[in-house]
């Protein structure tokens, strides 16, 4: 993003993972009212869990995995109504979800996943935070995480910046959520650490806003001290942001990680849908 954004920031193709507890119930209604903003289609999936030998020793215990799953699909398809048209329902099989949301993910050419924190069956093993951290290093897109409460966002985009090439990857996604959704961006950058001074950060996050700017979006820009991700999550809640768009990695995030922890240590803290970009 050296003169201008992207155009290539798409939502097209979105994936919805639920496992229909009340956990996923924020991702389900972030999901659908995605889907129709956009005009995208919505790939909505559970996953029956299998065991490789479980079938054949249990086979009522698989069709009931099979019933339960099924009975999630509808009720989401029950809960979009007539507004999603573009609604597709899968049922797959498997033992770890993280693995089967990025195979569902490859094959529907996802552009972003949606899920919730934790679901309480499907990852339940998972800490708050690593099955996030999981999806994003597992998918070749862009993952959105949305707490149990949230709602669609209407308010202001805080978009978190570091001079990487992972937060160029958010300054586009954020681009084109504020384009489509008609909100105002945040720009923030934050001085952490000695490397670097708190005028270099500035000029991070002017040089982004200047560049939403040329694209349309109304865009103000901010430098702040402190402790990165708590600092990014509180600057939300002053600035009125009810979405924010990270990097999935930050200046010095290495690529074979699954994600940096700055990223996910603010979809562990943020009260509202953390969207966690990733760069191609």
């Amino acid at each position: 993003m050296t003169a201008q954004l992207s155009p290539l920031a798409r939502f097209d193709n979105l994936l919805l993972a639920t496992d229909g507890s009340d956990v996923s119930a924020g991702a389900v209604r972030v999901a659908l009212h995605m889907a129709k903003r956009c005009g995208s289609r919505l790939t909505v999936m559970h996953m029956a869990r299998t065991l490789p030998d479980y079938a054949m020793y249990n086979p009522q215990g698989v069709r009931q995995a099979e019933d339960e799953g099924r009975a999630v699909l509808r009720e989401v398809e029950q809960q979009a109504g007539t507004e999603c048209v573009n609604c597709a329902p899968v049922l797959r099989y498997g033992e770890e979800p993280v693995r089967e949301i990025a195979a569902e993910a490859d094959a529907s050419q996802t552009d972003l996943v949606i899920m919730g924190h934790r679901g309480v069956h499907w990852l339940e093993r998972l800490m708050l935070g690593e099955a996030a951290a999981r999806v994003v290093g597992h998918v070749h897109c862009s993952v959105l995480v949305v707490p149990k409460d949230s709602a669609m966002w209407d308010k202001g985009i805080l978009l978190a910046v570091d001079g990487s090439r992972f937060a160029d990857a958010a300054a586009v996604a954020a681009a084109s959520l504020a384009k489509r959704c008609g909100l105002p961006v945040t720009v923030l950058s934050v001085c952490a650490s000695d490397d670097l001074k708190c005028e270099q950060v500035q000029a991070m996050a002017d040089r982004v806003r200047d560049l939403l700017r040329r694209e349309g979006v109304a865009a103000d820009s901010l430098a702040r001290e402190g402790n990165p991700a708590a600092t990014i999550v509180e600057t939300a809640a002053e600035n009125d942001c009810d979405l924010i768009v990270v990097g999935s990695h930050g200046r010095t995030g290495l690529d074979r990680l699954l994600m940096g922890s700055v990223s996910q240590q603010v979809v562990i803290q943020a009260k509202c849908p953390v969207l966690v970009a990733k760069a191609s």
